[in-house]
């Protein structure tokens, strides 16, 4: 009979702690954004470049900070809690921006149920006055590199070409569908992609049969990992 007390026991409070578990609430509000400079979206690459996000009063490390990735389109978006307080943080070296101070912290105070906030960042470089364009399947590409700040070189831009809107120098049609060129602060870069030698088929590296496909072009700063792009272009294949 002991024995049995002591199962009864161990398994009510299995299911006592199962239920509390199950009673937390799911998050009921969003903090969503985008990556501004000088109110002029940043694009990068599609989740590559993410912030942190915390509560105050908590200690900061990996179990109490969740990380949010930033789109390709510099949006970003996270579910959260209706009325709570929260710190949006961005991390050095991640992004193609000068590093954050204290006091580029994002504080969301009384959060809302559909909060909207701005992450503001000073890129090295941009990518101004962009065109894409494809005939005959030979996709052309210009732009001006504009110097935001000093301290970083530029390593190379490049023109990506993918059959998807999501489209970098890592999703792209492969050797047929990236090209790069060396820069400098106040370039104007034509670059151009011939798509001639790819067939219409629904594998990765193919042409898709809808007909269209998407492009960008994007820069690369000597020492950072993440690339500062244009947004991206449909265009009739």
């Amino acid at each position: 009979m002991k024995r049995i007390a002591l199962f009864l026991i161990a398994v009510s409070s299995i299911i006592f702690t199962s239920c509390e578990y199950d009673n937390f609430d799911e998050p009921n509000a969003t903090i969503s954004g985008k990556v501004v400079y000088e109110g002029e979206t940043i694009y990068v690459k599609n989740n590559q470049v993410t912030f942190r996000l915390y509560e105050p009063g908590w200690e900061l490390s990996a179990s109490t900070y969740m990380n949010v990735q930033v789109a390709q389109d510099g949006t970003f978006s996270a579910s959260v809690y209706k009325g709570k307080n929260y710190c949006l943080i961005r991390q050095d070296n991640i992004g193609p921006w000068v590093n954050p101070t204290s006091s580029d912290t994002i504080y969301v105070i009384n959060c809302s149920k559909n909060q909207v906030v701005e992450m503001p960042v000073t890129p090295y470089y941009m990518l101004t006055n962009a065109s894409i364009t494809c005939s005959s399947k030979v996709v052309s590409g210009t732009c001006s590199v504009r110097q935001v700040t000093g301290g970083r070189n530029i390593e190379y831009v490049g023109l990506y070409a993918g059959r998807n809107v999501i489209v970098d120098n890592t999703y792209n049609f492969g050797s047929a569908g990236a090209v790069t060129t060396t820069a400098s602060a106040g370039d104007q870069i034509s670059l151009t992609l011939n798509l001639s030698g790819l067939q219409v088929s629904s594998t990765a590296g193919s042409l898709p049969s809808t007909g269209f496909i998407y492009a960008r072009m994007g820069l690369k700063i000597e020492g950072i990992d993440a690339m500062v792009y244009t947004e991206p272009f449909k265009l009739s294949i």
